[in-house]
């Protein structure tokens, strides 16, 4: 069995869900999104989007089943209008498992960086930069509107910005023909923010 058989596995169906709180408490909606038992944390953020949860689920029937009546209900009926989710599936991860035991409530300043990738290997990418940077905890490689997510705890807001500025934005790859460019398109940040 490969890497990528263990992978699928070994292991439940990694997702992401972005949400746009509109004018609710995100704090509230947090709190209620941690009530559903695929999701296992839930991040507040500086916009555009208000809240990150990262969750898994026991089979795809299961992850329709999240987003599709749990996630609705409170949508609907709790919070409404929560004016827009998106969710991206996690094809792997490198770097640490996302536990709520250990990043569910960040003590350090905290990051997510959504990052599309010019270059063919994502797996190479994510590899290098856990290597260089050990403040980037997680690497995940989606399917979704984004191509990989990176989350990033480091001691201060300099040093987050030294990792985002000299690792992630200027990594750089071998293009389709052969010359060297930016191995990330394009990348967008969002704080971690919680109380």
């Amino acid at each position: 069995m490969n890497k990528w058989q263990e992978f699928i596995v070994s292991t439940k169906l990694g997702f992401f869900i972005l949400v746009d709180a509109g004018d609710n408490d995100v704090h509230k909606i947090r709190e209620e999104l941690l009530q559903i038992d695929e999701i296992i944390l839930v991040h507040c953020l500086i916009g555009p989007d208000d809240l990150i949860c990262y969750g898994e689920a026991s089979s795809l029937a299961a992850l329709k089943e999240v987003v599709t009546f749990k996630l609705a209900h409170l949508i609907e009926d709790k919070f409404n209008p929560i004016s827009h989710t998106q969710t991206s599936l996690s094809l792997e991860y490198f770097g640490e498992q996302l536990t709520a035991e250990s990043h569910g409530h960040p003590t350090n300043t905290a990051a997510w960086i959504l990052a599309d990738i010019n270059i063919s290997g994502a797996i190479n990418i994510s590899e290098r930069l856990l290597s260089k940077h050990p403040e980037i905890k997680s690497a995940h490689a989606l399917l979704g509107s984004h191509d990989t997510l990176f989350y990033v705890e480091a001691d201060d807001l300099d040093r987050l910005m030294e990792v985002i500025d000299d690792g992630v934005r200027i990594l750089r790859g071998i293009g389709n023909e052969g010359k060297s460019v930016k191995a990330l398109s394009r990348t967008d940040t969002r704080l971690v923010l919680m109380k």
